[in-house]
């Protein structure tokens, strides 16, 4: 018992283990100095009040290890109780009674408290395993055992029995608490084995395990990963190649050199793009922790893929405004000071022009000109974009500016040889700044219209959309490629030949001086820009 609660201590560290081998202890001594039978000890009143404290004592300290191991304070009662028993066998060693009597005290302590805690193993063990049984009626067995010391010691063909009975119980509880710490122990992994599992797979975050060795295979996959991917854990069991094919293609070089590179896993996290099982791109970030063998050897990858699709929404709005406000600061600072000597120059080339002696001249004078109004007017879009300005928002309605302005969207869809359609809902006014909103509504329609250079539909329409007025712009042009998609509102970022690459930006600026946001859907089939205003 005392090798057995010394090694638990050892594991455990708690507090009752302590109280449990101070007892044994006190009961080892008790072996050495009065059970082995070295000297006659039981007629002398000194040794035999040195017996019954050592026992009393080993059998509170017992008890009082007990309580701590089920929680609760110690009760007072067995100090009085222990104290007064003490009393009583001074007393009848004192009046010379017979060994019976003055055994009786003490064994009556240790029977009532062997039954206690037996019983108390039983109620607080918290298993529901046989071990806790085991410990529990080891420790009945062994009090009810302890009962009968006083009236059997006189019996020398039983000492040798009661002492291989009293071993025997002692051996039967110290494996049985062995068992009940193993089992304890079993059940605690269990626990936290089944908690863990739980935080895994119910995190928002898609962990795995990878094995690499000896044959590629997915070991865990958390069920997260069917809102990230689109494909289920078992998708992932079945084909240890599946991530891999997910991979977009212009990002599958970075991400096997990140796989490969096993020195920068516990690094930077590796950002790249998956398509998912509804074909629609998506953003994520990959954390990867190694694991190797004894030898170095790569065994296995343990990681967290986290969809930061709208993470990277938010970087692009983000870099989107910088560049703006960059644009409009710069605009800000030297326009005017461009125009004023433009406007000097054309004059002079104005003043020229009339004269006869350069009449030979006239067409390049006038191609002089045009270029100069050209870049007055990509000045006058750049001055548009400044910083510094303010949108007059007044309530009016998105519909009927729509409606002024069809005249001149149907005259330049004639000269594009295409056809424009519209679809008004009835929505609720709007704060809205008249005079921008035209200039967003007629860049988004001449983009469409010239995304159409054979002609075709141009669709404007406005409808509700929970609390947000949408203006929807729907082209059946081919398409924006990616790599205009995820730089669009970019300055100076153009496919046309004549264009300034201001259109879209400008766009973007007036949105966010209306708090609207603008998505984009494309696809080979046409485009569509919707711009989602707030009804408040």
């Amino acid at each position: 018992m005392l090798l057995i609660y010394t090694y638990l201590y050892v594991v455990y560290r708690e507090r009752y283990f302590g109280f449990w081998i101070v007892s044994c202890l006190l009961l080892f001594l008790r072996n050495i100095l009065f059970d082995s039978g070295i000297f006659d000890w039981t007629q002398s009143i000194g040794w035999f009040s040195c017996f019954q404290v050592i026992t009393f004592a080993f059998l509170l300290i017992f008890i009082k290890g007990t309580y701590l191991f089920a929680g609760k304070p110690l009760n007072r009662r067995w100090l009085y109780a222990a104290a007064g028993l003490f009393l009583l066998g001074c007393m009848f060693t004192i009046m010379h009674l017979p060994l019976v009597y003055r055994f009786l005290p003490c064994t009556i302590f240790g029977g009532i408290a062997g039954i206690w805690l037996g019983i108390s193993f039983i109620r607080y063990a918290q298993l529901n395993t046989i071990s806790r049984l085991l410990l529990g009626y080891g420790f009945i067995f062994w009090g009810v055992h302890s009962l009968d010391m006083p009236f059997l010691i006189d019996e020398t063909w039983f000492l040798p029995w009661g002492y291989l009975i009293e071993s025997f119980l002692r051996l039967f509880v110290a494996i049985a608490t062995l068992l009940v710490y193993f089992e304890k122990t079993r059940l605690a992994l269990i626990d936290k084995e089944a908690l863990y599992r739980l935080l895994a797979e119910n995190a928002v975050d898609s962990i795995y395990r990878y094995r690499l060795l000896p044959i590629p295979k997915f070991e865990y996959v958390s069920p997260s990963i069917y809102a990230c991917t689109g494909y289920t854990p078992e998708e992932f069991y079945a084909d240890a190649n599946l991530l891999f094919k997910l991979t977009y293609p212009e990002d599958f070089t970075i991400f096997c050199q990140f796989i490969n590179n096993p020195a920068r896993l516990d690094h930077l996290p590796q950002s790249f793009r998956l398509t998912r099982k509804d074909k629609n791109t998506i953003w994520v970030e990959q954390t990867c922790v190694p694991i190797y063998d004894n030898d170095g050897k790569l065994l296995a990858l343990e990681g967290i893929i986290r969809d930061i699709t709208s993470r990277k929404s938010l970087e692009q709005i983000a870099l989107r405004a910088d560049r703006l406000n960059t644009v409009g600061e710069m605009a800000a600072s030297v326009a005017h000071e461009i125009r004023n000597p433009m406007t000097t120059v054309r004059g002079y080339l104005q003043l020229l022009l009339n004269k006869r002696e350069f009449s030979l001249y006239r067409d390049r004078f006038e191609l002089m000109i045009q270029e100069l109004d050209r870049t007055n007017s990509i000045i006058r879009e750049y001055l548009c974009m400044a910083k510094e300005k303010r949108s007059d928002l007044k309530k009016c309605s998105l519909n009927r500016i729509i409606k002024s302005l069809l005249p001149l969207i149907q005259a330049e869809a004639i000269a594009s040889a295409a056809d424009v359609t519209h679809d008004l809902a009835e929505i609720p006014e709007l704060q809205l700044d008249e005079n921008e909103i035209r200039q967003l509504l007629l860049n988004l329609v001449r983009n469409g219209l010239e995304a159409m250079p054979t002609g075709g539909s141009l669709n404007i329409c406005t409808f509700m959309e929970k609390d947000k007025v949408i203006l929807a712009v729907n082209d059946k042009g081919h398409g924006i490629p990616d790599y205009i998609l995820n730089n669009l509102g970019k300055p100076f970022l153009t496919t046309k030949d004549t264009g300034t690459g201001l259109g879209l930006p400008m766009c973007y600026r007036i949105a966010q001086r209306h708090q609207a946001d603008i998505q984009v859907k494309t696809s080979n089939q046409g485009t569509t820009f919707f711009i989602r205003f707030s009804i408040a």
